[in-house]
């Protein structure tokens, strides 16, 4: 259940509890590939006249040089946060090489082979290296394809003021890091019971060329001769087609205390499988991956959420949330939606908030590994067939509900929170997301996924309805007036960009990249203060 307790709703009377919530931060992280005339994903360099990847603080690439990142900082306001979104693009749009356009959904376009997806490269200092290492061992653990599919991640955090209330309220003792990171994790489990919901209400992956599969899929339907689609499919980029990995199913990796998740993460970037053993970290010079355990680094952990802390310079994310605690929340499970052409709304981010808000207030009990194997089978289904009339969810324990009832019956529970965000912010944005999402609950066709297939079937083609759709959004984009402030502002970011690199490039040091490597590896994943802490 997702009701709030008498005691969070009392305290939500408090006025500073209410000024807390005014204090949401919320960053946005978007990619998208760039495409040539020819329909393929671009070869070329990322273009110069965007900086330097390695170390711009808005524009950088994900795994493949054509794959752009835009990263905007965390705000309190959703409309600053979309409004710095769109111009990133906007930006981005008018300085992509002539020809190219930005592709606008998660999915990627047509594949004319792994050799044609080129990995994204940072420069020649050890930090550059092994960014494009890690990829190396992306494309070689789990094939160069799957690394191609584009997402959102929504940043979320409460304000420490807002935790500072709540603590004073708490009768446990413990320290307010802990307290605040104890919160977190309530709120990823919320979030891992209840993340279906955001699956089906803003899934926009119901098709797929076909040349991202190696062969034939079973249950999929063929559309012409190049699109494969789910008939009731919300997501395919969330599907076991998308983000899966047979390594890290199998890890022990849990959160229910950030104790818990540390020592599984810790394991998993210890210990050596050999699947990856047989890959091996090098051959005849040629470097690999970066080493032969379950994850090289944090960030390969997949997952429809994850605790995040801002590191200090040379500082390990592991070490980071040790130290500090959790500092917020990155929720992973969005797909860019084709029909918004920076990829994500107003109004999906008024629900984020409150649906976000509400999970970290409701109670959250531990997850048990019966329980943890229902949540999966639950969002796998809704990822597949999320639209499939009168679908029951599996269950834990007490036999499933249908789709529709179950997710009413969470919105029905977070109405109240949407309210008092409303009398916080002014407006009604926040229940009108809400109402807006209940409409989808009762009228799937509403759903991004059902618009998306309706529009690919009407094309009779995936990646000519998204072509078609991306050339427009990004000529939009071209065309859209940037102020002479902010063009500055953008320049300027370019230029500091390219500052930093050089600077990065002749401190280098004398370490070779042998060295170096071999230092990282070496390097215990967590540091002694840490150890005794555990």
């Amino acid at each position: 259940m997702t009701k709030l307790g008498e005691a969070t709703l009392k305290l939500l009377e408090n006025s500073a509890v209410r000024k807390g919530l005014a204090e949401l931060r919320v960053g946005i992280e978007k990619e998208a590939l760039r495409v040539g005339r020819d329909g393929f994903m671009s070869l070329r360099d990322h273009p110069e006249s965007l900086g330097k990847t390695l170390t711009h603080k808005f524009i950088t690439t994900d795994f493949s040089e054509a794959q752009v990142e835009f990263i905007t900082p965390a705000v309190h306001s959703v409309a600053e946060s979309l409004d710095f979104l769109k111009e990133l693009q906007a930006f981005a749009a008018r300085k992509t090489d002539a020809g190219e356009y930005l592709w606008n959904a998660s999915m990627p376009p047509e594949i004319a082979g792994d050799e044609t997806i080129r990995i994204a490269e940072y420069g020649n200092s050890n930090a550059a290296q092994i960014k494009t290492l890690y990829r190396k061992g992306l494309a070689h653990r789990y094939g160069k394809r799957m690394q191609t599919i584009s997402g959102i991640h929504y940043n979320f955090s409460i304000s420490d003021g807002l935790w500072q209330e709540f603590h004073e309220q708490c009768t446990s003792g413990g320290s307010l890091q802990d307290f605040r990171s104890a919160g977190y994790l309530g709120l990823i489990r919320n979030l891992q019971r209840h993340g279906w919901l955001v699956l089906y209400l803003f899934g926009a992956s119901p098709a797929v060329d076909k040349s991202y599969l190696a062969s034939p899929h079973p249950t999929l339907s063929m559309l012409g001769d190049d699109t494969y689609f789910g008939e009731y499919a919300t997501s395919l980029r969330m599907s076991d087609l998308g983000y899966t990995s047979v390594v890290q199913s199998e890890l022990d990796i849990h959160y229910n205390s950030l104790c818990d998740y540390i020592e599984g993460l810790r394991g998993a970037l210890a210990t050596s499988v050999r699947q990856y053993e047989q890959i091996g970290v090098a051959e005849e010079g040629d470097y690999k991956q970066i080493n032969t355990h379950q994850l090289q680094l944090e960030n390969e952990l997949y997952g429809s959420a994850r605790p995040k802390r801002n590191t200090k310079e040379g500082e390990r994310p592991i070490a980071a949330l040790c130290r500090r605690g959790v500092e917020y929340i990155e929720l992973r499970s969005l797909d860019i939606n084709p029909l918004n052409p920076i990829g994500i709304c107003e109004q999906q981010a008024h629900f984020l908030n409150a649906f976000l808000t509400h999970m970290t207030l409701a109670p959250s009990p531990c997850i048990s590994s019966g329980e943890q194997q229902a949540l999966n089978d639950q969002q796998r289904m809704v990822a597949w067939q999320g639209r499939l009339p009168n679908l029951m969810l599996p269950a834990y324990g007490d036999g499933g509900m249908e789709l529709r009832e179950a997710g009413h019956q969470v919105l029905d529970d977070m109405r109240l929170t949407a309210e008092i965000m409303d009398e916080v912010y002014g407006g009604t944005g926040h229940t009108d997301a809400v109402n807006a999402q209940a409409a989808k609950l009762d009228n799937p066709e509403l759903t991004p996924s059902a618009q998306i297939l309706k529009g690919v079937k009407q094309k009779g083609s995936y990646t000519g309805f998204i072509a078609d759709l991306s050339k427009n959004q990004s000529d939009h984009l071209k065309a859209m007036p940037l102020s002479g402030e902010r063009l500055k502002f953008q320049e300027a970011m370019v230029s500091q960009s390219r500052a930093a690199y050089e600077q990065v490039e002749t401190q280098a040091g004398s370490h070779s990249f042998d060295h170096f490597l071999d230092s990282q590896n070496k390097t215990e994943v967590l540091p002694p203060e840490c150890l005794d802490g555990q």
